[in-house]
């Protein structure tokens, strides 16, 4: 194959790239988006902090429970049939939100959407493995990583603002139409790659069967321990995604446009960080993502002590607000980009899918429980600032554990 060949598939690459971030942009428009109509839903429902946190229960417990086996099915169908179903199903059925009676109905509907949003990662990062060799794949993945924020912060810009204007149900529909062509874009352009359908077409004949394959992946040490952490991450995640507009909304009487204009900030943060911290890694530490995670860690338990100790009494500015929400996003949500390249490289080409899911069955098992316990504290106390400390506390300890666990494994091998 000529240089110029050679040249003119890494640009497809790119472009491949490009519309499997458009997928993830279109989960991130939903799953960060619908943050911010939050206290809409407090305000026309009735409900508490605890309560309104039963969204996110339902969403990543629905989620969760398919995410191992939607990764089976991307594994035996292909990238692109999981990113069009998981669209589709997560489009049509934030649609249907405008239409729900009550928050009871509308649970349901999270979980259904939760479905989708369980075949996205599994679809996305075997695409990427396919389609990207070693030596780019944490730089297509940190990109890719931006796509969730992205979709995040353009919802959370302008839904609000829709909410005010239109109605909460209403605004729905803008996003919902939105995900929906995005789903048309999918399988209009992306392509599986030629080996890869000629392979699919080979291990659908002789396939191994789901639970021996499970079971084989399960014995993976490597893989368990970074899953582990990553529901440490995930339940970080949940309850900035849960909480943060509230958080706003409620401790300092933002309204809700300011409010989710705060959120939208923690968006920004989240895709400096995706792209941020690859670059440290590479450039400053040795590609040591371990330390990465401990630097991470630091710097949102630091943030998490000025909103739990001194954010009150310092009454501070929407300017000073808005950056600590920025770095909550960067240090709270800006670790994708370092984990799922982990996991990817830990597994044969050909399990990234269950691999995938099982490591996302982890984080989303963290998301599943965090912002029902970050509600219930700052229900009892009126306020999130026992909570903030908690969480910042225990993101910190984790990250420093992943760490000292890696230096013990060096030591052991001869």
């Amino acid at each position: 194959m000529s240089i110029n060949q050679n040249k003119a598939n890494e640009y497809f690459n790119w472009k491949v790239l490009l519309i499997i971030s458009l997928s993830s942009i279109a989960m991130g428009v939903y799953r960060d988006g619908i943050s911010s109509l939050f206290p809409f839903l407090q305000n026309e429902f009735g409900l508490t902090r605890t309560q309104v946190a039963f969204y996110s229960t339902f969403l990543y417990f629905a989620s969760t429970i398919f995410s191992v086996f939607s990764g089976r099915l991307v594994d035996l169908k292909g990238a692109k049939w999981g990113m069009i179903l998981g669209i589709m199903l997560v489009g049509f059925f934030l649609i249907v939100h405008s239409i729900a009676p009550n928050f009871i109905i509308l649970l349901g509907f999270a979980a259904c959407a939760g479905i989708g949003m369980s075949i996205n990662p599994s679809a996305t990062n075997k695409g990427i493995t396919e389609w990207f060799p070693k030596r780019l794949r944490n730089t297509a993945t940190g990109i890719w990583s931006t796509s969730f924020p992205i979709g995040g912060a353009l919802a959370a810009s302008f839904l609000p603002i829709l909410g005010i204007l239109v109605g909460w149900r209403k605004s729905l529909l803008v996003p919902g139409v939105f995900i929906l062509f995005c789903g048309l874009l999918v399988f209009l352009i992306y392509r599986d790659k030629e080996r890869v359908q000629n392979d699919l077409k080979k291990y659908n004949t002789k396939t191994v069967p789901f639970w021996k394959g499970f079971s084989n992946l399960s014995k993976n040490s490597e893989l368990i321990a970074i899953s582990v952490f990553g529901f440490f991450l995930g339940a970080t995640e949940g309850a900035i995604l849960t909480h943060f507009t509230l958080f706003l909304y409620l401790d300092y009487g933002l309204n809700e446009s300011i409010a989710g204009l705060g959120f939208a900030f923690v968006q920004f943060g989240s895709i400096s960080g995706r792209l941020l911290w690859g670059v440290v890694c590479d450039r400053f530490l040795n590609a040591d993502r371990r330390k990465a995670f401990v630097i991470l860690g630091f710097i949102f338990f630091l943030t998490t002590l000025v909103f739990g100790l001194f954010l009150k009494k310092m009454q501070p500015s929407i300017t000073i607000l808005f950056f600590l929400a920025f770095l909550a996003g960067c240090s709270g949500r800006g670790w994708d980009g370092l984990f799922f390249p982990s996991v990817t490289e830990i597994v044969k080409e050909e399990q990234v899918g269950v691999a995938i899911g099982l490591s996302v069955l982890f984080i989303r098992a963290g998301i599943l429980l965090s912002p029902l316990i970050f509600g219930y504290i700052a229900d009892l106390r009126g306020a999130y600032d026992l909570s903030w400390l908690l969480l910042g506390l225990i993101m910190f300890s984790t990250s420093i554990a992943q760490y000292l666990l890696f230096i013990r494994k060096i030591k052991r091998k001869p």
